[in-house]
């Protein structure tokens, strides 16, 4: 029984720690899958049990061996763009991140996010973001407000080996067209990161290698939560977004052209730093972050029983322990302590 228990335990913070989400389904009643094939990835589209879109992303497994994991699948309402996000792995440790946009039938784009497939980049998750600021826009003497919307996929993953590695950031804006200058921003995330402590001992890469967003009632930004390899800190990163007005040029004779349209940018602050719990081990832990921006970490501390801490604003809480019964089970027991993460 206690193998059991622990065996369970393990094969949910997997699945956690991996979280792909092939499917998504849509406010239209539409239900969207992706799954790995050998001809390549496959789109589907499904509404009250039948399928009405069937695509495969024009981009073939071309080596032998190679194969597709990670899959994970988002529809936007405003572009009507359905993003698949996967990674790719061509052979032993190499890899790479790549996104495929479809639209109205028509693959409208796929989108290498990683260069390097020798940093072997994993674990990528996904998240989108619809934006609508609006804009004073006086005319005639009159003001008036302009709304300015546009939406955006989040993409994070982890690359890197022994000597280095971190956590990397892409947005792709899918209110744009590939030939935008700024339809894709890459971020090396430790760039935002503080500097910490080196850790005595390293932070298990079930919990270091895959980088998570926090839950937040707001869909307008992002919250990214990673660790660095090195230093015993955890850093969640807000990306919001300004709209930013398009320059002019003066074409002679008094006129003004307008050389874009207004629009949404990304701006990038750290929210908090959070140095690695000292109270509960590491190993085969969880961590989750809610709106409030209070991580929760927690392990199976036995068999029966689960630790967890919360972090506060003096620092993380004592460790705290619930008890698996028959009357609580492990698959209740575990939303109880993500919940804190409010």
């Amino acid at each position: 029984m206690r193998r059991l228990v622990l065996c369970l335990f393990v094969l949910v913070l997997a699945t956690a720690a991996g979280a792909a989400t092939p499917y998504f389904l849509d406010r239209s009643g539409m239900l969207w899958k992706a799954s790995a094939s050998q001809q390549g990835l496959v789109l589907t589209g499904e509404r009250d049990g039948a399928i009405t879109v069937t695509s495969v992303v024009p981009f073939p497994l071309a080596i032998a061996g190679s194969y597709d994991s990670q899959i994970q699948v988002a529809a936007d309402e405003l572009s009507g763009m359905v993003a698949v996000v996967w990674q790719r792995t061509w052979s032993g440790s190499a890899s790479e991140i790549i996104a495929a946009l479809w639209r109205n039938g028509t693959w409208d784009r796929i989108i290498h996010l990683t260069d390097d497939l020798a940093a072997h980049p994993r674990n990528p998750l996904i998240q989108l973001s619809t934006v609508r600021n609006s804009v004073s826009d006086p005319q005639d003497g009159v003001s008036s407000a302009t709304v300015i919307e546009d939406s955006f996929l989040h993409v994070v993953w982890w690359q890197g080996d022994e000597t280095q590695q971190g956590a990397s950031y892409a947005l792709v804006r899918l209110t744009s067209s590939a030939d935008d200058g700024d339809a894709v921003v890459r971020r090396n995330l430790d760039s935002f990161g503080f500097l910490g402590l080196v850790c005595a001992a390293p932070v298990p890469p079930e919990i270091l290698e895959h980088p998570l967003f926090a839950d937040e009632a707001q869909h307008d930004r992002a919250l990214v939560f990673f660790g660095a390899s090195r230093t015993c800190v955890f850093s969640l990163l807000q990306i919001s977004f300004t709209v930013v007005s398009p320059p002019t040029a003066d074409t002679g004779g008094g006129f003004t052209a307008i050389a874009q349209r207004r629009r949404n940018v990304p701006v990038f602050g750290v929210q908090g730093v959070f140095p690695v719990p000292d109270s509960l081990a590491m190993d085969g832990a969880r961590m989750v972050v809610g709106a409030d921006l209070k991580p929760v970490a927690y392990r199976l501390a036995s068999p029966g029983t689960l630790a967890y801490v919360v972090a506060t604003d003096a620092g993380w809480s004592a460790t705290r322990t619930l008890s698996v019964k028959p009357d609580l089970t492990l698959d209740q027991a575990i939303p109880l302590i993500e919940n804190l993460a409010r």
